[in-house]
This record gives structure tokens, sequence and C-alpha cells, in this order.
């Protein structure tokens, strides 16, 4: 564990335990690095505890791989959590510490395995009374989920100064690093604890086979026995550990076995997603299933029965024996699977049983999708027992249960035992995918299109080639490409999985965009006056702010930018615009010396607003243009004037 105290020592020598203490074993973490459990088991230690946790958020990474190594390898395996009070002072805080462990670790806590441990190490700001509540919180919140109460680790500093309280609750793994398995610790390094302790750590330094390094080294205060009885192993039936294997999953028996977690003594499963059962009726020692070459005390008789070649795939196979017969021997080997993905799952395995017309005889594959409560549905029956080479079964299964279990159960009485090898289940059942392009039709110069895969059969790779395109290839799902040039395009699609390959091709049509040409009669007008805009070069016109078709009359009353968008099928023109320039006409005024004269008499008119005049009717003005003209009218007299600013004109009347 990490040393953050320096403890003081006190001995007390108060004589060697009184029992025997021979009960080894080690605490570990990540700094370890990789364990083998099996060398570790096999120099007598008989339990160990992984660190799982530490704080609100970290897990250590090699906790789960500690866990199931080590009860694979016949280890009694614990978790440990690393508090951080000085962090996370509140009992709040606690509860987050306690559920982050159980988060890591509560899937291996079980009977029968060590109790889940409280590491405290970590001295901080809090007083005692503090650190007591702090401390009984986070064991409150693990024995609610588990059942189990915790053991506290700590220093004996620390446990001398804890609460009374705890004592009462928790047992102690008292940290006393002296480098004796069979001195006691002091009385006054237990605190309330004394004399009922229950481990000591008594090195930081050990050396165990199968570990690099350093390692801690414990010690438990009795017997095996008192330890199974601490641990819960009375209660009946035995526990179980159960994992299930994710897809795909493969074997072929290549690996030493590792003893099941249900069983004692053999080494009966492949790996740790496996359990040996026994179905029907009761064993003679001689119907379970293990690797060929087994050679313990399961068996009798182990050359009895051996067939070959030995493999289909490696050099090893499962193996049932049953040799010398007995009639109706049963025996399944279960593997616990999660197929919980979509779709259809192949299974696959080799078979072999040398032997003509057994009786009794049944090979069946059955399936649970309720982690092995029942097996209703049968996925595979082999009715000829005699296989004298290794023959490939093959089968599927829609089941989408994460809890599965796939049992191989065979009954057996004849004289030659049973093989299975290369088993293989796959993620989804085997079939060669179908390629299909899901596109448009057509497209046009510079503009992108998709290509998306429609393709069937699960492929797991594309590859697609759009010659004279941008890009020219892909290797995506789903792609875009672009061409610069019109034309027939062929787009090829080739997808593949572990089954076969398919291709599929399919034309694009690329029409070039249209190029729009605009003639304006006029691009200077005065107000009020039209201007016809004729359009060529696309076979429909968006127009804005106005007009439509390919010609058009416009009259704006202002300067216009008119923006036209050319079309022909789907592919569009890049917008041509273009400016009506609109001058505003003069607003001409007249008026007269005097609108009411006598006849013979004359009146001064005078016009403003322009920049030149022309005035009508003009036989009884003195001018018929300029700003200033003389009327003598004979009757009652309407003079039109027409002013012009040098672009547009403007007009007004005066009656003299």
């Amino acid at each position: 564990m990490i040393k953050q105290l320096r403890i003081s020592f006190i001995f007390v020598l108060v004589g060697f335990y009184a029992t025997a203490q021979s009960v080894l074993g080690i605490d570990v973490s990540g700094s370890q690095g990789t364990i083998n459990w099996t060398q570790v088991k096999a120099a007598g230690y008989v339990f160990a505890w992984a660190k799982a946790t530490e704080g609100i958020t970290f897990t250590d990474a090699s906790y789960a791989t500690n866990a199931v190594n080590g009860v694979s390898a016949g280890m009694y395996m614990g978790a440990y959590h690393f508090a951080r009070p000085d962090n996370n002072p509140t009992t709040a805080n606690a509860i987050s510490e306690a559920n982050n462990f159980l988060n890591a670790a509560q899937s291996h806590i079980a009977l029968c395995e060590l109790t889940p441990i409280l590491d405290y190490e970590v001295s901080p700001s809090l007083t005692w009374t503090q650190q007591t509540a702090w401390i009984q919180t986070w064991m409150n919140t693990v024995q609610t989920a588990t059942g189990i109460v915790p053991i506290l680790y700590t220093s004996g500093s620390i446990a001398s100064s804890l609460g009374s309280s705890l004592a009462s609750y928790c047992k102690l793994w008292i940290a006393d690093p002296d480098g004796s398995a069979t001195v006691a610790p002091g009385a006054s390094y237990l605190g309330a604890w004394n004399p009922n302790w229950a481990f000591k750590q008594y090195s930081w330094t050990g050396s165990v086979p199968g570990i690099t390094g350093n390692v801690d080294m414990d010690v438990f205060n009795g017997t095996l026995a008192g330890l199974k009885t601490l641990m819960g192993c009375t209660t009946t039936p035995p526990v179980c550990h159960y994992y299930y294997a994710n897809l795909p999953y493969t074997t072929s028996f290549e690996n030493a076995w590792l003893y099941d977690s249900c069983s004692v003594g053999a080494q009966r499963i492949p790996d740790k997603y496996w359990k040996s059962n026994i179905g029907g009726t009761t064993p003679n020692d001689n119907d379970y299933w293990h690797r060929d070459d087994y050679t313990g005390t399961d068996w009798t008789s182990v050359t009895s029965g051996s067939y070959t070649p030995v493999a289909s795939v490696g050099s090893y196979s499962a193996r049932f024996h049953n040799s010398p017969a007995v009639a109706g021997s049963t025996g399944a080997l279960d593997l616990y699977v999660n197929l919980s993905a979509s779709g259809n799952k192949q299974i696959s395995f080799d078979y072999l049983h040398g032997e003509t017309s057994p009786s009794p005889f049944s090979f069946d594959v059955l399936l649970s999708t309720d982690g092995g409560a029942t097996f209703p549905t049968t996925l595979h029956t082999i009715t000829t027992a005699s296989y004298t080479a290794w023959t490939t079964q093959t089968f599927t299964t829609s089941a989408n249960s994460a809890t599965s279990v796939i049992r191989f159960k065979v009954t057996d009485k004849g004289n030659k035992d049973v093989g299975i090898d290369n088993i293989n289940i796959t993620g989804i059942a085997a079939i060669t995918p179908t390629a299909a392009i899901s596109s448009a039709n057509t497209g046009c110069v510079g503009s992108s299109i998709s290509l998306l895969d429609a393709s069937a059969g699960s492929p797991t790779s594309w590859v697609w080639s759009m010659a004279g395109g941008t890009p020219s290839s892909a290797t995506t799902q789903s792609t875009t490409v672009t061409y610069t040039t019109a034309g027939v395009k062929t787009i090829t699609l080739t997808v593949a999985n572990g089954s076969g390959t398919n291709t599929a091709v399919k034309s694009i049509t690329i029409s070039a965009k249209p190029t729009v040409t605009a003639s304006v009669t006029n691009t200077t007008i005065c107000s009020g006056t039209a201007v016809v805009e004729t359009l060529t070069g696309a076979t429909t016109y968006t127009w804005l702010p106005s007009g439509s078709g390919a010609t058009s009359t416009l009259t704006p009353t202002a300067t216009t930018i008119y923006t036209i968008t050319g079309g022909i099928g789907s592919c569009t023109s890049v917008p041509k615009t273009v400016t009506i320039n609109v001058n505003i006409n003069p607003t001409i005024n007249a008026s007269s010396s005097s609108t009411l004269i006598c006849i013979g008499s004359s009146a001064t008119l005078t016009a403003n607003g322009g920049t030149s005049y022309t005035w009508s009717p003009s036989a009884t003005l003195s001018s018929a243009s300029g700003s200033v003209v003389v009327s003598n009218p004979t009757t009652t007299t309407i003079y039109t004037i027409t002013g012009t600013n040098g672009t547009c004109n403007g007009s007004t009347s005066h009656s003299h």
C-alpha cells in the first residue's frame, strides 16, 4: 500500500501468537505490474488484497486483472480502497469514495473471498471524532451495498486514537512492518482493538515468486479454518464468480486451464468465462471436462479413451473423459457469454468422437439466457457418435441476452472420449455482404454529391473508387465526390467482412453549369421609363427582386440591381447581376407677373426647376424657350412648360 505515514514503533513483546501463524498473504497494486498468481499460490500464499480505487475518481488499472487471475489461481482475493479524507473531508465525500470503490469492486465482492478493506493512512486536519465518523460513513455505505462489514487497515498511531465504537463494529488490519510474521503487535499499537485484531502487515519489502520487486507481506491472526469462517466460507452453497465473454470469442484451449471457483482442487475451466458442471447422473470421477493432457486425480486411466489427433487447431483440445465407461455419465462445459449485440450470432466448433454406436450417447449444445438458471433451448444436437476426424459443427442463434450461457453437454457410455476444439462465436452470423450505393443519379460540375453505403450483410470495410472526381477514392463507409467536367461518371464500391467481398457499380450523369448572358435596351433611364432585359444561356431563370422568363420589361423607380440565376435541369448558373440606373425627373414650376390682364396687355412668365425650358403654345410668347418669357395673349391661354435637367424632363402648366 502507499506508505504516507511513518509509524513510530513501540515494541511491546507479548509473545508468539497463541495459534500457529501459517496463513500468509500479500497486498498489491498497479505498482507491482503483471503478477503470475499461479507462482504466488504455489509459493504457499493463501490470500491477497488488490488495490481497487483511491479517492472519488481513481481506479487502479490492474485491479480487475488481479482480482480475476488471483481467484483463478486458487487465491482468496479481496479489494481495498485508499481513503483521501485530506482532499475529501466531509461525510458526503466519504459516501462518494465508497461509491467509487463499489463501482469498481462490487462485482468481485462475495462470501468466501476476502473482506473489503478501507485503507486509512492519511492524517487530515480533522478531529479524531470527525475521522471516526468519516470511516464509519464509508463502511456503512459499503456494508449496505454488499451485506459485508469491511475491515479497517491503518497504522498503530491512528488505530489507538480512533473512537472505540469502530472496534466494536469492524475488525482491524494493522500496519506493523517489523519483519516478523510471528510476533504480535503491541497492545498500545492496537487501541480499542487489542487483542482482537485480524491481520498484520509485517513487511513492506517482501519478495514473492511471480512478483517483480518489493511487495507487502501479511499474516492472518488465526488458522485457515478461522480465515474461512471470517470470509463466510461456511455459507451454503459455495460462492462462485461469473464473468461473461464479449464477442467475438474464440479459443482452441491452448492455455493452461484454471481452477473453477465453484469447485475445489481441479483445473476444470479453459478460462474465466467457463464453468464445469455435472448434469444428469452422479459423476464417477471420470466425467469431467479437462484439457486433453490433464493428469490430475479427477481422471483415472488418463490414457484410456484418448484420441488422435489431439487437436484440430494448435496442440490441445477440451476432452470429456469417460473411460472406463459408466452408463449415462454426463458432463457439461458451460461458456458464459454476452450475446446482447443485435443480429444473428454464428457458433462453430470442431468435434471428434471416434467410436461406433455407444449407448447411451448424446451431445447437445444448449442455451440459457438467464445466467444458467434454465436451459430451455437446444441450439445443436449431434446424433451420430462416430466422427473419426475432426468435423466442424456450425449453427446460429438470435439470442440477445447479456447473461447467456452456452452449454456443451455430453452423455456417454463408450470407451472413446469426446473432444471439442476451435470454438468460434462471432458477433454476427457469417454472411457475405451485398454492396449497394445510394446517391442521386445526376449532378452538376462543381457541386458535391453524397455517396451513401446501402449495403446489406454487415460489411466491415469499404473501398470507394470515383475516377476523375475529388477525391478519387475513399475508405469510409460513406463519402462525397465533386467533378470538374461534365459527362457520365462511374462510381464503384467494394465492401467486405470476414465472409467475403462484393462490389457495386453506379453511373452518375454530370452536367455543366449554364452561363447566363443578359442584353438590356438601356442601363440608365429616367423615372417612369421602362427597359427590356433579355437573357440567354439557360432554360429557366429566377429573377430578384422582380422579373420573370427569358425577357422581362422592367420599370424601376430607383437604381436597382437585378440578380438572375439560370438553370438547366438540376444545375444552376453562377448568379448574373445587371444594374439599372434610374435618374430622377426634375420638378418644373412656373409663375406670372399677373394672372389676369386685359386684351393688348402683357405679362412676364417665369419657369424654374430645370436648366432649360420649352414653352407651348408659343405664338403669343416673346420666345418659345428660356426661363423668362413675355406673354400677350388675346384670349385666356394655358401654357405648358417642359423643363430638362440635362438628362430627364419634367413639365407643368400655367393659365394666363
